[in-house]
């Protein structure tokens, strides 16, 4: 009787789901289709932009390159076609702004800014021109945290609520480790082949601590950032860079009332205080409402399209770099050389600009993606822009362009390769009570090294080929950079580099942007006027509804149950994905603060 219970109330739970899930999906379809109809056909926002109006700049998400849609919020059912503009529309938008005789100003709405130094750079850069134009930029928050402050430091004026809190503690980074997990609790090994002292993207799973190499490569990397953001801070408010070093050490500028008598803030003000000044800057009536539009909608409202016949190609490399096809959120090497390939032999395409987003990851994808580059840098010219991160297989593909140019935070270099093996045996037996046994017809047959530990002759094959690897990625670099093998090495050994200190070393050929490689790559083209093709093509909102449905879903569930330590196990997850293969990685979770 039991038995039949159980099944029965199987059937019944098994039954709910699917119509709950029925539910979500038309509950998903419905909002995808309103969101639509709020979008043209040319996919921009049908935006009213009024005379006299304000652009607001909030940028609390994380700022991808290129415009996409958000994804769904399962939590709250939010539209997931909410149009979310990349890097680069952002970029156009301020200087669109500049001129626009519509535009009076930006209010910049402050918070949590989940993104790196390099693209705050871009971003800055930006407003300092837009600044230029004699047009005003208030910048107001309640929590501001300290990517949020180095961003809006370049407004005229800067206030902070009264209660408020700002982040400002200095530049840091933290890893995680994993050893004690591993092998401590999980009996568990992680088998590890690398080349370079400095490749430190295995240290997490083997060691408890930081090398000294990794210690060493990890605080010259921060001083490269901490100098541009003493420097820029401190030329914006007025102060030396040692006096405003100070203030981040004694932690005298959290509370905002100190913050304006160290002179980091203007004013401290409530927001309606602050709406009151806008209104006064705009010139209009204290009982008005202010005509404001968002720098999303602005940005998708305002976005030209140029009719020449001459054609750019814009490939955004962002994401891990996987074998085989990939998806919207990595590189695969297969979709990416096919992609290389076809604009190598499109007559119509007549450069190629390759905007480089990523930490790296399978060395023998970007291998087969160097080699598409090589093959269409020979006809048409090929230049790279870097982004936040362009580091280990990101610099592989990279190297061999026409010119190379990075942002001055840009992460790179790490030339460098790894294979990480788990030796799950002892987990296997100890904690789970499974054991294994096998028939070899050859010496090596069953080698997997998951199931027992490599014998010295097979770790020895399999250094070989890492080192081998190794070889052929500092060719690459000595090849395409012009650098002598010799060179090459001093920089090389997985060691990371920001853009600047690559300049320094031969690795990057100049500081700039993606509209700045643009420009050169129209220059080397002989190219007067031009418009840009972006690639690979993105799926469409309903693909992604269906093809990610489930992935969202179980995401949303595992995030929900683990909350912070959420990011650790993907990070652990990595180990299962790389499947033994030689990577050319950064160290993960390597994050800037």
């Amino acid at each position: 009787m039991n038995f039949f219970k159980q099944v029965l109330a199987t059937i019944v739970g098994l039954t709910i789901f699917q119509v709950i899930s029925l539910i979500m999906v038309f509950v998903f379809i419905g909002a995808l289709v309103a969101s639509l109809d709020e979008i043209d056909t040319a996919g921009s926002a049908t935006t009213t932009i009024d005379s006299n109006s304000l652009l607001v700049v909030k940028l609390n998400y994380d700022i991808q390159e290129r415009d996409g849609f958000a994804a769904f919020d399962w939590s709250n059912m939010e539209s997931f076609a909410k149009e979310k503009a990349g890097l680069q529309s952002l970029l156009e938008a301020i200087a669109f702004a500049k001129t626009d005789d519509r535009i009076r100003g930006i209010f910049m709405d402050l918070s949590i800014m989940p993104n790196g130094y390099a693209t705050i750079d871009a971003l800055r850069l930006a407003l300092k021109d837009f600044k230029s134009s004699g047009k005003f930029i208030l910048a107001y928050g309640e929590t501001i945290d300290q990517k949020s402050y180095y961003l809006a430091s370049v407004a005229d004026k800067f206030y902070a609520n009264p209660e408020g809190y700002l982040q400002l503690s200095g530049i840091g980074s933290q890893l995680t480790f994993f050893r004690g997990l591993l092998e401590d609790k999980l009996d568990a090994e992680v088998q590890v082949f690398k080349v370079g002292n400095y490749k430190s993207a295995v240290e997490p799973f083997i060691q408890d601590s930081m090398s000294t190499a990794n210690r060493e490569q990890t605080a010259f990397l921060l001083e490269g950032v901490k100098e541009d953001f003493l420097n820029h801070i401190a030329e914006e408010r007025g102060m030396s860079p040692e006096a405003f070093n100070q203030i981040l050490n004694d932690l005298s500028a959290l509370e905002p009332k100190s913050a304006v008598e160290l002179g980091l803030l203007d004013d401290v003000k409530y927001f309606d205080e602050v709406l009151d000044e806008l209104k006064d800057l705009m010139e209009i009536d204290q009982s008005e409402d202010i005509e404001s539009l968002t720098i999303n909608d602005y940005a998708m409202a305002t976005a030209e399209t140029a009719k020449s016949a001459n054609k750019i190609a814009v490939i955004y490399a962002e994401g891990n770099i996987v074998d085989g096809e990939g998806d919207d959120t990595s590189i695969g090497g297969e979709r990416f050389a096919k992609e290389i390939r076809k604009l190598r032999n499109d007559d119509d395409i007549d450069a190629i600009v390759l905007r480089v987003n990523s930490p790296g990851g399978s060395a023998l994808a970007s291998e087969v993606m160097w080699r598409e580059l090589d093959l269409a840098k020979a006809v048409k010219p090929v230049v790279v822009s870097m982004g936040e991160l362009a580091a280990s297989g990101g610099y592989y593909i990279a190297c061999n362009a026409d010119k190379i140019f990075a942002e001055e935070n840009t992460i790179t270099g790490s030339i460098g390769v790894f294979a990480m093996i788990p030796n799950m045996q002892s987990f296997m037996n100890n904690k789970l009570g499974v054991t294994f046994d096998e028939v070899n017809l050859n010496d090596h047959a069953t080698m997997n090294g998951i199931t027992g530990p490599f014998t010295d002759y097979e770790a020895q094959v399999i250094q070989r080929s890492v080192d081998n690897i190794y070889e052929t990625f500092t060719t690459r670099v000595s090849e395409g950079r012009g650098m002598s093998m010799e060179s090459v090495l001093e920089v090389a050994g997985g060691r990371v580099w920001t853009g600047e200190q690559a300049l320094e070393r031969g690795l990057v050929d100049e500081i700039g942007n993606l509209s700045d490689a643009i420009a050169y790559a129209a220059s080397l083209a002989n190219l007067d006027d031009y418009r840009l093709k972006e690639y690979p093509e993105m799926k469409s909102p309903f693909e992604q509804l269906f093809s990610e449905f489930g992935l969202e879903a179980r995401q949303a569930s595992l995030k929900e149950a683990l909350g912070p330590v959420y990011p650790y196990y993907e990070e652990l997850q990595q180990i299962t994905l790389m499947n033994g293969r030689v990577q050319a990685r950064l160290p993960m979770l390597i994050e800037i603060y």
